[in-house]
């Protein structure tokens, strides 16, 4: 078999630390291998980690795979049982051509170019973005040619065939070439997206120099993880570094063509390497979708093949909110109330044109720029004839000084409601005595007395009544409105009287005379109704000692 004649002696490069960086100053190189995470060519959690390996965080997430910014999971891309798979490039895609130019169908593959799962993690490593990312295929039975895409853009597959997004000046590729010939070595090469470069520079470019159309090449050289200085910026490594051809398991549900035993990836199927955005690619580290491919080779003029695309937003912002309780307004139309923000950039690199929206007051603020782990705070002041209300803020916010604002999150606060109650008060004196009119002498009771508006904070009483009834509980018709229509602000006191001839003695017993006074009140903010009612007796005739 082919696959047996493969020279293992040449998988004993090392990736070289890179001298060329996009601007970047020179700082302490991160390596991307066992520090924090295994690439080691297996999935498995080889001992006590950290490092961590897929299987952690396949069977734990983020709570115990070393915090990682994103996850995109392990994303499964398995063939059905016809060999069909869900999507797949059609014909004669290649990596130098835009995104807009891709299109894609169901259908299959060659065995060796299919892919089963792909998977990124992205961590932030004393300040360096360091990125890990590997895949599975279905078969080994010939050579592994793979890219990993980092895209600005929101980059999807779209039901009709074609994509999502469009590529951006920074779109890191990272190519992992494990050709099974004789005298070939594995090779890792980073190209970064470069809408100047219409053509290779040479036939051997060097760092900095056009790799093809649309491609500035970053790094070339050997790939495998860990076997030299120790000190790789990328590197990549596949499950056949010890020369046994030994499967290794794998943590997830895994079937290949090549082996009756489910579960394990026979050699040269699984495929894993890291990289140190920061210190290799540099500039904005603002990512928001990943994608694994195969190619037919390893030139950049290759048929692109089987693909796994996911959304890996490295690039986050976080909003929270504050809202303050109800309060009336000044003219008691409506309800007042304060609002805070608080907006942080807790993604992998340096937010541009932020802008805070609060949904309810229809405020923005325009925020600006934050550099990643920075802070800004805000706040103002809105109405609204809600007593008590959820009140949203969003943030959005680009990943480059002129992209799109397709970077949002959402905070929500519960404006409480202010506890209002229309309270009025009314008091009530009486007199009677015997007058004389032209019809003769009557029975005449005079009363008087206040009403009070005594609603807590102020608030006004609108449509103030006071009604007496006159002596006839049980009769209305002869009920006197003696106030009608007045307004009382908070704490106002009006005086109000008037009088009646009774009809007839409340006691007859002890000559006296009673009747009811009434009170109503709506306040001004909600219209809700207060209630008093006093009553006063007064005899007819004066008590004597």
């Amino acid at each position: 078999m082919k696959l047996l004649c493969k020279g293992k002696i040449l998988r004993r490069f090392s990736a070289l630390a890179l001298g060329f960086t996009m601007g970047m100053a020179a700082t302490p190189a991160f390596a991307v291998h066992d520090d924090i995470f295994e690439l080691e060519g297996n999935a498995v959690q080889d001992a006590v980690a950290p490092p961590y390996d897929w299987a952690t965080l396949y069977n734990n997430g983020s709570n115990n795979g070393g915090d990682p910014l994103r996850f995109t999971g392990i994303v499964d891309d398995t063939p059905d049982a016809s060999g069909i798979d869900s999507s797949i490039f059609t014909g004669g895609r290649k990596d130098i051509q835009d995104v807009s130019d891709w299109a894609h169908k169901m259908g299959s593959s060659p065995d060796k170019d299919e892919i089963t799962h792909a998977y990124a993690a992205a961590y932030n490593i004393n300040d360096d973005l360091v990125v890990y990312f590997g895949a599975d295929r279905i078969s080994n039975k010939g050579d592994a040619f793979l890219g990993f895409w980092f895209f600005k853009q929101h980059v999807a597959a779209l039901p009709n065939g074609s994509f999502e997004g469009m590529h951006t000046n920074g779109d890191v590729l990272v190519l992992a070439n494990f050709p099974q010939s004789v005298n070939a070595s594995p090779e890792i090469r980073v190209d970064v997206w470069d809408s100047s470069c219409t053509k290779a520079a040479n036939n051997n470019p060097a760092a900095g120099e056009c790799d093809a159309a649309n491609l500035r090449l970053l790094y070339k050289g050997a790939a495998i993880c860990g076997s030299g200085l120790g000190n790789d910026l990328v590197c990549a490594i596949t499950n056949d570094e010890n020369g046994s051809y030994d499967p290794t398991p794998s943590p997830w549900p895994y079937q290949s063509k090549n082996s009756n035993n489910a579960n394990e990836f026979p050699y040269e199927t699984f495929f894993e390497g890291g990289i140190n955005l920061t210190q290799l690619v540099g500039g904005d580290s603002c990512f928001s979708s990943f994608m694994a491919e195969t190619r037919s080779s390893s030139e950049f003029t290759a048929t692109l093949k089987d693909f796994v695309i996911h959304d890996f937003e490295l690039c986050s912002v976080d909003i929270t909110k504050t809202c303050s309780q109800a309060r009336v307004n000044a003219t008691e139309t409506g309800y007042e109330y304060d609002f805070t923000y608080k907006v942080i950039n807790d993604g992998a690199g340096t937010l541009y044109n932020i802008v805070v929206t609060d949904n309810v007051a229809n405020q923005t603020f325009n925020v600006g720029t934050l550099a990643k782990g920075a802070m800004a705070e805000g706040g103002g002041t809105f109405e609204s004839n809600l007593n008590g209300l959820q009140n949203t803020v969003t943030v959005t916010a680009a990943g480059t000084p002129s992209g799109d604002s397709t970077i949002s999150d959402t905070g929500g606060a519960d404006c409480q409601s202010l506890s209002i109650s229309p309270m009025i008060n009314v008091t009530k004196d009486c007199n009677s005595n015997f007058v004389e009119t032209e019809n003769g002498v009557i029975a005449k009771v005079s009363f008087s007395g206040q009403v009070c508006n005594t609603t807590a904070n102020n608030l006004t009483l609108i449509n103030v009544t006071v009604t007496d009834d006159s002596g006839t509980p049980s009769d209305p018709s002869d009920d006197v409105d003696v106030l009608s229509g007045v307004t009382l602000g908070g704490g106002v006191c009006m005086p109000y009287s008037g009088d009646y001839v009774p009809k007839a003695f409340t006691s007859a017993v002890d000559k006296t005379f009673s009747d009811t006074v009434f009170a109503v009140g709506q306040l001004k903010i909600d219209g809700s109704s207060a209630f008093s009612e006093n009553s006063a007796t007064c005899p007819i005739c004066p008590s004597s000692d």
